[in-house]
């Protein structure tokens, strides 16, 4: 029988694929965030909220404007003399899921993809917001690949009414636009608090940074927290995603050495 010119058969196959694809999701992304744990050796947990709000203060924030995580894993790591807070995840952005992206409006501007692979360290430190860049594939501002729009009802949608599909970003308000006139490893720039990204270069940042060698990168202090991130793409398998994890730790480790304890009496 036809409805409307559609087979009944036609429209039940429909609705059973979406149901089948609905149901083995779950399982699928509970797999990989197990993988990505074991790998990682971190945990899974359910989300980002033991995170602190100073995360939703950051560019990474401004540029995705929130969105939808996945496989999240967590855990404490002892790193010698400190213990490191480490969350691990990927962020579907918000403006991906309206079919559009932003890029943060500095000199030279970035953006960042649709989905991207998050390390996020929380130490026992309060910093001023410094931003690192490392040259690559998000300084280009390239539109969206032909594929990922044509699988995109929101994209599609955009271009259909003639709207566009990129913003500038609201700048966070510790951040100016231009680059700072510090020594850095070649490829490399940095925005935000200039006395503290010296001392952090100085104190053997720069050569963890030049030795990182991952094209695309982006470190971010704010207050307690250490974000590293490449901008224009999320990181694909379990031992990809183990890497990003170690590198941030080093990063890490590098800002712990470079910086003073922050204490219940202050600044040691």
């Amino acid at each position: 029988m036809l409805r409307s010119g559609v087979p009944d058969w036609y429209l039940l196959g429909g609705l059973a694929a979406g149901a089948a694809f609905l149901a083995t999701r779950g399982p699928l992304r509970r797999r990989q965030q197990e993988t990505a744990a074991n790998a990682s050796g971190l945990v899974p947990v359910r989300d980002l909220t033991h995170l602190p709000p100073s995360l939703q203060r950051t560019a990474l924030w401004s540029l995705a404007e929130g969105g939808f995580e996945s496989r999240v894993v967590h855990g404490t790591l002892s790193r010698g003399k400190h213990d490191v807070d480490v969350t691990a995840f990927d962020l579907e952005t918000l403006r991906e899921r309206r079919g559009e992206w932003a890029f943060l409006p500095v000199v030279p501007p970035f953006r960042i993809g649709g989905t991207v692979s998050i390390v996020v360290c929380e130490v026992d430190r309060a910093f001023p917001h410094v931003l690192f860049k490392r040259q690559g594939r998000g300084d280009d501002l390239a539109s969206d690949h032909v594929a990922d729009r044509a699988t995109s009802i929101a994209k599609l949608a955009r271009s259909g009414l003639g709207m566009p599909s990129s913003y500038p970003a609201e700048m966070p308000l510790a951040l100016a636009p231009d680059a700072l006139d510090v020594r850095l490893p070649e490829h490399w720039r940095a925005y935000g608090d200039a006395t503290t990204a010296r001392a952090l270069l100085g104190g053997g940042l720069g050569a963890t940074l030049e030795r990182a060698g991952r094209r695309d990168l982006v470190v971010e202090l704010l207050d307690a927290l250490v974000l590293v991130y490449p901008a224009a793409r999320d990181v694909i398998g379990a031992d990809a995603f183990a890497d990003l994890t170690a590198t941030a730790l080093a990063i890490t480790d590098s800002v712990l050495a470079a910086s003073p304890v922050v204490s219940p009496r202050g600044i040691e």
